[in-house]
């Protein structure tokens, strides 16, 4: 399953990416998560790549709550919300973004701060192909994906209980990350140095690659050696927070 995150809070949902693993929400335990139908979903997108935003096809089968899709503009060519239009379109699939649900809007995100309820947002521009975002909710999480190595990373994240950075190489098949950072990815390490800079509860070792156990162990030794208190995603892991 491709990137997506649900944060939850007592009345409000709200979704960090759109990737294959929001269809996950169809079943139980997760979906107890949807909020009541009256109550508007926020879908936050890190940037538009298709692992990241194939999930919005599911949206009809998901809920039918008033959503608001929020999307990266002004950071790379061609993206905003106008995107979906391309993205949602015959012949890739038959219905329009505003067919999707009985509600559905967007609107533009860039890096900056703003609330939404009682939840403080802020976002960050990473360097990927294409340009992507980095988000932080209040001091509870921050979530870094699709982005080369930053040390500058450590200050968005700094103090947060759960950092979710994506990892996808090891740094002994890659020493000094230098394949990766072409790419616009992080290793393992690198995830790790990160953690341990920005001072977070728990590392979270996300948008992994396709391999087998093995190599997702060799990345988590990896990691650990530098920040112990790292783990993998895993589809349905769930945090308590705040």
């Amino acid at each position: 399953m491709t990137t997506s995150l649900a944060v939850r809070t007592d009345e409000d949902l709200v979704i960090f990416d759109a990737g294959s693993g929001l269809g996950r929400l169809s079943s139980e335990p997760l979906r107890r998560l949807l909020p009541a139908p009256e109550r508007p979903i926020n879908v936050f997108l890190t940037h538009l790549h298709y692992d990241h935003v194939v999930g919005l096809s599911f949206l009809p089968a998901l809920w039918k709550n008033p959503t608001v899709v929020h999307v990266p503009a002004g950071i790379g060519d061609g993206d905003g919300p106008e995107a979906l239009d391309r993205l949602l379109s015959a012949p890739f699939f038959p219905l329009r973004f505003d067919e999707l649900l009985p509600a559905i809007s967007r609107r533009p995100v860039g890096a900056g701060e703003w609330q939404l309820g009682d939840l403080r947002l802020e976002a960050r521009r990473q360097e990927h192909p294409g340009g992507s975002l980095a988000y932080r909710v209040n001091d509870w999480f921050a979530l870094l994906t699709d982005c080369a190595y930053d040390p500058d990373g450590a200050g968005f994240a700094q103090g947060v209980s759960v950092l979710v950075h994506e990892a996808w190489s090891s740094e002994q098949d890659d020493p000094g990350g230098t394949q990766a950072r072409v790419s616009g990815h992080s290793t393992a390490g690198q995830a790790a140095r990160l953690a341990k800079d920005a001072g977070v509860s728990e590392l979270l070792l996300s948008h992994l690659p396709p391999a087998e156990n093995g190599y997702y162990n060799q990345m988590l030794e990896e990691a650990r050696a530098i920040f112990p208190c790292t783990n993998l995603c895993e589809d349905g892991l769930s945090r308590s927070l705040g």
